[in-house]
């Protein structure tokens, strides 16, 4: 028994064009050169074979086909299908649902769009993002028609031009986007803030994520060790997706800063290097908790690798105690701009001199240490998870901004505000 599928025919994930002999994350110009030299017969082998960008099925034996087929024929045991799906590179490496062409049309009529309009372009590859392609990602995430509107905003969040979409899916780094949500649609949807906010256990976080992810793999293309080169990744890179528990914050949620109303349901991508935990279950000052939080956030500063913006996940207990301090959001920015900084001494001369150039503004001032960020807006504050005394700092990546976008309602058009 056969059970049909919409196939993706746009920027998928193994599409295997160039293979370079060596990583490219800090090698020399010199070698960059050769690189580039001894692969010049592949590229425009590939440049004459094949537009990577037109609609296509995947040969798995030959690479890219000119050929098209709305459907395909898969296997109907659950194992065999599972496998089908990995011999084409449309799974991130975890089972996934059929994107049979049902569930499609439900997770289309779910956002109010048509099918063909177009989000944008997802790099590296190119692969033009209909609504019914990401759409087809959704479903084999695992996604509910309710959420489908959430994840096209993520998508159109992240391809804003300041979030640096072609950066984060290729650097060598173990950059993943963040998905973080606000508005009342976090209840209604059962969106996690709360106990275990940045864990498993709660199908909308973990497949709105996952979502995102899929999108960026089969419509991007950026397929591990082929586009997407990062020497380590991170688990994040599976799925990441929290909302904001604004019921225990004491500030403005994230979106009301971004400039939209508490009432409106809201999307923010943050590209994110990784999870630091800022324990701390003796202060209970505002004071001793800052000054957990600066030694926690100069621990990535001794290498040439910087955020251009970070984040700070507070607990509700942290905040309360920051709130009761007489803390606003400004106020730990300054506090923590002033505090989480390494003196040059205690950086490595090679790395000090790249810093000079990806961070001049510590340089040409003649300051003896630098900073975490370069300023404190540059520093982003949520408020997240259950009891217990433990937030976290999430580095960000050099170049990538935080995007937020309002979260369209069926009748609205496709180019929704982002901010």
């Amino acid at each position: 028994m056969l059970a049909k599928t919409e196939s993706l025919t746009r920027g998928l994930s193994d599409l295997r064009l160039i293979e370079l002999p060596h990583p490219v994350g800090s090698a020399s110009l010199d070698i960059l050169r050769s690189l580039a030299e001894s692969n010049i017969d592949s590229i425009v082998k590939v440049l004459n074979a094949c537009d990577v960008r037109a609609d296509c099925t995947l040969n798995e034996e030959n690479g890219p086909s000119v050929e098209c087929t709305a459907t395909a024929e898969v296997p109907a045991d659950p194992g065999l299908m599972f496998q089908y799906f990995i011999n084409r590179g449309w799974s991130d490496g975890l089972p996934v649902l059929p994107p049979t062409q049902v569930a499609i049309d439900a997770m289309i009529a779910a956002s109010g769009l048509n099918k063909d309009d177009i989000l944008g372009v997802i790099p590296p590859l190119n692969g033009i993002a209909t609504v019914e392609r990401v759409a087809a990602n959704a479903v084999m995430a695992g996604c509910l028609p309710d959420y489908f509107p959430l994840v096209l905003a993520a998508v159109q969040g992240v391809l804003q031009p300041r979030f640096n979409l072609d950066g984060v899916q290729t650097t060598t780094g173990n950059v993943a986007p963040l998905v973080i949500v606000n508005g009342p649609c976090r209840n209604t949807l059962q969106i996690d803030y709360s106990s275990n906010v940045l864990g498993q256990g709660w199908r909308a976080n973990s497949t709105i994520g996952r979502a995102l992810r899929l999108v960026l793999s089969n419509i991007g293309g950026a397929a591990p060790g082929v586009y997407d080169k990062a020497t380590l990744g991170q688990p994040a890179k599976y799925t990441f997706c929290i909302a904001e528990n604004e019921e225990e914050n004491p500030w403005d949620p994230l979106h009301v800063e971004r400039g939209l109303s508490r009432e409106t349901d809201a999307v923010s991508v943050f590209g994110c290097t990784g999870v630091n935990s800022a324990v701390d279950m003796a202060s209970q000052t505002a004071k001793g908790l800052l000054k957990t939080f600066a030694l926690t956030m100069i621990g990535g500063l001794t290498s040439g690798v910087t955020s251009t913006e970070t984040m700070l996940i507070i607990c509700p207990e942290h905040a309360a105690i920051l709130s009761a301090g007489g803390y606003s959001k400004a106020a730990i920015r300054n506090e923590l701009f002033a505090a989480a900084r390494v003196p040059h001494a205690k950086i490595s001369d090679e790395n000090l001199e790249l810093l000079a150039k990806r961070r001049p503004i510590w340089f040409k001032r003649n300051e003896s240490e630098i900073g975490v960020v370069d300023r404190p807006e540059d520093l982003w504050i949520l408020v997240a998870g259950g009891k217990g005394a433990k937030s976290a700092y999430i580095p960000g990546r050099t170049g990538t901004h935080l995007q937020t976008t309002a979260v369209a309602s069926r009748s609205a058009a496709i180019s929704c505000s982002c901010t």
